[in-house]
């Protein structure tokens, strides 16, 4: 499906991939490293799980494409993992686009398109207690911020205090009309993706960290992130691609380290 949420993530993807030179981990048939089917609908081609090596700075690059026309759904997912010792954050986009039947949300009485995404930098230590971080990695993000949560069109999407709270206060979670996905958050995307490559770029080697960041924080809260009980999105996942692909998936993207190959 072409969709503005497949547009806007393969920019994002074409982005750090070239800035980086990063490499991409394919499957044994050279395609894509993980192809997905729907299994709910048939076993049909329902998108794939790419994975790319980070090289020097970088851990990995996950992406997660799911569309299936029959239901209206183009989702897209990107995750750029910074090395577990690294104090820059992890970068993430969602984009997904959502044919609407109407009366299913307030704000879309009359379903049809909506558009909704999550952008971020996902911190690598406490922002509570380093101020210093936050100025550096976080403020120059506020007034973008701000201008996508004041404007037309943008409304907030429906997370829990606990998938906030694992996350960062600047990030944009929201759902959208198409005119205001194209107007506000591609330009978003563009500004949070350049801010966080610079970041990629200088390392923050340099920068004093109060409290806990590396390997096992890391880990720790990448098992939050990725997990059924505080996000709900993998029990969708599993009745439409089967639990043992999903299974998969998140243990990728738990891990620290480049998987060879899919062992699903």
């Amino acid at each position: 499906m072409d969709t503005l949420a497949s547009q806007i993530s393969h920019k994002t993807l074409d982005r750090i991939t070239s800035h980086l030179g990063l490499t991409e981990v394919t499957g044994k048939d050279g395609g894509a490293f993980l192809p997905l089917t729907a299994a709910a609908f048939g076993n049909i081609p329902a998108g794939s799980f790419r994975l790319w090596d980070g090289g020097n700075k970088l851990l990995k690059l996950v992406y997660t494409g799911i569309a299936v026309e029959a239901i209206g759904l183009d989702s897209h997912m990107i995750f750029a993992f910074t090395k577990p010792e690294s104090k820059v954050p992890t970068f993430t986009l969602d984009s997904v686009y959502t044919r609407m039947p109407p009366d299913t949300d307030p704000n879309f009485p009359d379903g049809g398109d909506m558009y909704a995404f999550h952008l971020d930098l996902v911190p690598a230590c406490d922002l509570g207690v380093n101020e210093a971080y936050m100025q550096r990695c976080y403020r120059p993000l506020t007034e973008c911020q701000a201008g996508v949560l004041d404007a037309d069109g943008v409304f907030a999407a429906q997370l829990s205090p606990m998938q906030r709270a694992i996350m960062s206060p600047w990030m944009l979670a929201q759902r959208t009309t198409t005119e205001a996905y194209e107007q506000q958050i591609f330009p978003a995307a563009g500004l949070y993706t350049d801010h966080w490559l610079g970041l990629l770029d200088e390392g923050l080697d340099a920068m004093p960290i109060n409290g806990d960041y590396g390997a096992e924080r890391n880990a720790a809260n990448r098992k939050l992130i990725f997990n059924r009980e505080i996000d709900p999105v993998w029990n969708k996942i599993d009745m439409m691609l089967g639990a043992d692909v999903s299974n998969f998936m998140i243990d990728v993207l738990r891990s620290q380290q480049v998987e060879d190959e899919a062992t699903v």
